[in-house]
């Protein structure tokens, strides 16, 4: 049975709560973080069709980033923790990535006519990436399985709750009676232009290639305000994805200027 994550004196954010690695002998070696760090630094500036590792590999790896970040002390600098952090969602990214296929495979053979086709990928991708952060590699199952596995249950959760709602309100919602709903520019009131470009520019928030590329497409260019439709084109995702990234991004922004001296 999967134990829940172990925590670092430094524990008690968002990050921490995401962080959880399967206690294995085998992630505590001094070999074990060498293969992780190469692996890692592999997945980010990977190169066209590279061959890259299996599962097995990539998700010792990604247990091993998890590992060393929650057992970095006090005593050790905080770069290397954030770098460790960064190693984790790296991989999670690539991971993630590589099995959306199976996400989409397992959309198109549960039907669900009443169900938004965006909220069924939303539904679908979300469950993906839960399932790569608590998968244990060591169990002797394959990943495809478990990810496969858990897509499905949600999905069909997710349809009876569905089903049960529009028993309770059978009329169909008319998306004119909508309030508009705006993505946060760099006019939001969270933060000073002027920091987020240098917390933007030096990565201060650890921010993946994805990740920095979608906000800077978004909020950042010159041709600011691209929709998430025309961004997922360019980058070869869905327009749920990108939304996801986005969140994902901003939320990481928010805490690092959040952190940042005025």
């Amino acid at each position: 049975m999967q134990t829940s994550a172990n925590q670092s004196p430094r524990s008690g954010n968002s990050v921490d709560q995401e962080l959880w690695y399967a206690p294995d002998p085998r992630i505590q070696t001094r070999s074990a973080a060498r293969n992780a760090m190469e692996l890692a630094a592999r997945v980010r500036c990977r190169r066209g069709s590279e061959p890259m590792a299996d599962d097995a590999v990539l998700f010792a790896a990604m247990h091993t980033c998890a590992y060393r970040a929650t057992h970095c002390g006090l005593s050790r600098p905080a770069d290397e923790r954030r770098e460790w952090i960064r190693r984790w969602r790296d991989l999670r990214e690539y991971i993630v990535n590589k099995h959306l296929g199976l996400a989409y495979l397992v959309l198109n053979r549960i039907e669900a006519r009443d169900w938004d086709e965006d909220d069924r990928a939303s539904e679908a991708i979300y469950t993906l990436g839960r399932a790569v952060r608590r998968f244990n590699p060591w169990k002797g199952f394959r990943f495809s399985t478990y990810a496969y596995n858990a897509i499905v249950r949600a999905l069909m959760r997710r349809l009876r709750r569905e089903h049960r709602y529009r028993q309770l309100f059978p009329t169909q919602f008319d998306v004119a009676y909508e309030l508009p709903v705006h993505d946060r520019s760099l006019d939001d009131e969270w933060y000073d232009a002027e920091t987020l470009r240098r917390v933007f520019a030096g990565n201060l928030a650890g921010l993946t290639d994805l990740e920095a590329g979608i906000i800077n497409r978004r909020f950042l260019s010159p041709s600011q305000g691209a929709t998430l439709q025309k961004v997922g084109l360019e980058m070869g995702l869905c327009k749920e994805r990108i939304r996801q990234l986005q969140s994902t991004a901003l939320k990481k922004l928010r805490a690092a200027l959040e952190a940042e001296p005025v």
